[in-house]
């Protein structure tokens, strides 16, 4: 689904400020206007936002008042457990797209922030840790629901929405108090709210001379010289004395010459690199994809595995055959893709 316009279906500011009954323009009219000089996507009310997409006041007040009711909820693996999905219907999400896309084109992030960024990736992440002595990482547990509404809401007012504006378009982004995890306003929304910490972790990094970098909920620091232990504390201060958790069980240390890794990538070199067991997997679904063995439902996010395989290491992938015994591919494969026979 393709973001709709700035405007959505309004060629000027004019033409929709005429189509807006005369009592709710007087009302809004100046704030709407100031947003879009801004490049901010103008949420101002429940009647300006109804008229831009052409929907009744009556269900867009619905949308707003009960918003959970617009969300297909189910589950999708993850590892050895599962992931809760919020879905956005139709309306909602083509509200949250619009939202969401167009935010992201009128906020500059800081450069530590690498998730959900335009030309920004987890190579890119990775490729700033390479050479370094060690690495320290640490996970934000469920970041997107435990990012409430009173964040968002209180995000949003400080880059220019009225508090009115600021409220209706973090509830109609949140489920259940929280952003929703399936909402594709999510991502620059929760780098919004983020910011304020990620301004503190840059000093701090800047502060001990090491590289910081983020991807999502995903924090990383490396350093050449010794690893200070109190910056873990300093991590944990600064994230958990907003409202967030970091997770017990992720939080990883590592020194040379052991591997060190950065979002999955190996960065003990001068170079991203991806791991020995990355590549065997990336060897055999070439090899599958050769031989049609791969059901229809998986070939998407096969394609999608060798596009980032190929994006990491080129060359490598350029030389590697496809001769291997389909036994060894299979073993391989066996806990991640159904085969068609």
């Amino acid at each position: 689904m393709n973001p709709p316009p700035f405007l959505v279906s309004f060629p000027t500011i004019q033409h929709f400020l005429n189509a807006v009954p005369e009592d709710a323009s007087e009302l809004y009219s100046d704030d709407f206007q100031r947003l879009c000089a801004s490049s901010l996507p103008p949420v101002v009310s429940i009647r300006y936002l109804a008229t831009l997409f052409g929907f009744s006041v009556r269900f867009t007040r619905a949308l707003y008042f009960r918003s959970e009711k617009y969300y297909r909820i189910f589950l999708i693996p993850k590892g050895k457990n599962s992931r809760t999905i919020q879905a956005p219907k139709v309306a909602l999400k083509v509200i949250q797209k619009w939202f969401g896309f167009h935010l992201s084109e009128a906020i500059k992030f800081d450069d530590c922030v690498y998730g959900f960024i335009k030309k920004r990736s987890a190579i890119d992440a990775a490729s700033l840790h390479c050479g370094n002595n060690w690495v320290y990482s640490a996970d934000i547990t469920n970041f997107f629901p435990s990012t409430p509404h009173h964040l968002v809401k209180s995000a949003l007012i400080k880059i220019g929405y009225t508090p009115h504006g600021a409220d209706l378009i973090a509830k109609l982004c949140c489920y259940n108090g929280g952003l929703a995890q399936g909402s594709p306003a999510s991502p620059v929304l929760s780098n919004l709210v983020f910011r304020e910490v990620d301004t503190e972790l840059m000093s701090v990094a800047a502060r001990y001379g090491l590289v910081f970098t983020r991807y999502a909920d995903d924090l990383v620091f490396s350093g050449k010289g010794e690893f200070p232990e109190e910056l873990k504390k300093i991590v944990q201060t600064a994230v958990e004395s907003r409202g967030w958790k970091l997770s017990p069980t992720k939080e990883l240390l590592s020194k040379r010459p052991n591997r060190l890794k950065v979002h999955g990538l190996l960065v003990n070199g001068d170079k991203p690199r991806l791991t020995k067991g990355y590549r065997n997997k990336i060897r055999a679904f070439k090899y599958l994809m050769a031989q049609n063995a791969i059901i229809p439902e998986d070939i998407e996010r096969i394609k999608g595995h060798l596009s980032y395989a190929h994006s990491v290491d080129k060359k490598y992938f350029e030389n590697v055959a496809l001769e291997s015994e389909e036994e060894v591919f299979r073993d391989v494969l066996k806990s991640e893709l159904i085969i068609d026979e």
